[in-house]
């Protein structure tokens, strides 16, 4: 699955296999080797990414506050088998939570 916050692709791991060419810098401590390009496409990029992000925002703001105690009973109920399980909810709900993931 990719990550759309960080670009959308998997993170390329151990060292870098390109060499750099004369006139090209050899990788400073404030050069960040995983960036995207900053063309112009790499404009529209961070705004749909930016719109995304306020979107997430937005959502995460309405989102209510954890009731601990409620948390706490039902940790109790599951742990005594006394709590119902609705498969078929608990699937719609990952279902959900999938299409947010990759919209």
């Amino acid at each position: 699955m990719s990550n759309p916050i960080e670009g959308g692709g998997p993170r390329p791991v151990g060292p870098a296999t390109a060499q750099p060419g004369k006139g090209q810098k050899s990788g400073g401590a404030d050069e960040a080797p995983n960036a995207p390009s900053k063309g112009a496409a790499g404009g529209a990029d961070e705004a749909a990414t930016s719109e995304r992000l306020q979107t997430v925002r937005e959502r995460i703001d309405q989102t209510p506050e954890v009731d601990r105690d409620r948390v706490e009973a039902i940790k109790e109920r599951i742990a005594n088998g006394d709590y119902p399980v609705d498969a078929e909810k608990v699937a719609k709900k990952f279902a959900e939570l999938e299409a947010l993931v990759e919209s």
